[in-house]
């Protein structure tokens, strides 16, 4: 394996143990699940007058606005003459909101909640698909852009997956642990597809040893 492979596999593997971990929590522990209640509570509260705008961040996320942006991504990678780019966010992309989509078929369960009233959200809520979808974009352009925009990027990425994750809330959509576990899918992705990216290159390889030029001394 290629050496600097190691590195976003062991996050992958973390991101996978932190996503199953949060999915206990969430699921099996009342103080948690008050504690999550408690929180988009005060998000509904807190964005009332924002409901409308809320709306409109959230289905930027939607199946449609995704594709369209995967297509913006890709049509990056190959304007770059690096159609593995391409390839590699088309993965994150699919592969993250493919796993959500069966997580959610998989822990469909209702977390009823007295302190929400009528605002509980849907027992198919965990893990945020709308989430996904806007972490999962984010990074596909980061593995797309060149190398001196990719902070930007980052900024810009994680000011989206922040806004859509606000919104979702806003509208009782999701708990913030359903937020937190599509960021957490969608990042896992995206250092898997890393590593798979750095061992097809051969990344971190030694370079073949060269020969000096300068003439050997001989000793006798």
């Amino acid at each position: 394996m290629a050496r600097n492979a190691k590195a976003p596999l062991a996050a992958w593997i973390a991101c996978a143990g932190a996503l199953v971990l949060l999915a206990l929590v969430a699921y099996g522990i009342d103080a948690a699940q008050r504690a999550d209640a408690t929180l988009l509570s005060k998000a509904i509260v807190h964005g009332a007058r924002l409901e409308s705008p809320a709306r409109l961040v959230a289905h930027l996320a939607d199946p449609l606005s995704l594709l369209l942006m995967l297509a913006v991504a890709c049509g990056i990678a190959l304007r770059r003459g690096r159609p593995l780019d391409a390839i590699a966010a088309t993965a994150v992309v699919a592969g993250a909101n493919l796993t959500t989509q069966i997580l959610k078929v998989a822990l469909a369960h209702p977390r009823y909640q007295a302190a929400l009233g009528y605002s509980q959200p849907t027992a198919a809520a965990f893990p945020s698909g709308h989430v996904t979808a806007a972490a999962s974009i984010a990074i596909a352009f980061a593995f797309v852009v060149p190398r001196d925009l990719r902070a930007i990027v980052a900024v810009l990425g994680a000011c989206f997956v922040a806004a859509v994750g606000c919104s979702v809330m806003i509208l009782a959509w999701h708990f913030p642990s359903d937020v937190l576990g599509g960021v957490l899918v969608a990042s896992g992705w995206g250092f898997a597809v890393l590593a798979l990216r750095r061992v097809a290159e051969g990344g971190g390889a030694a370079p073949p040893a060269q020969v000096s030029s300068r003439p050997a001394i001989s000793v006798k």
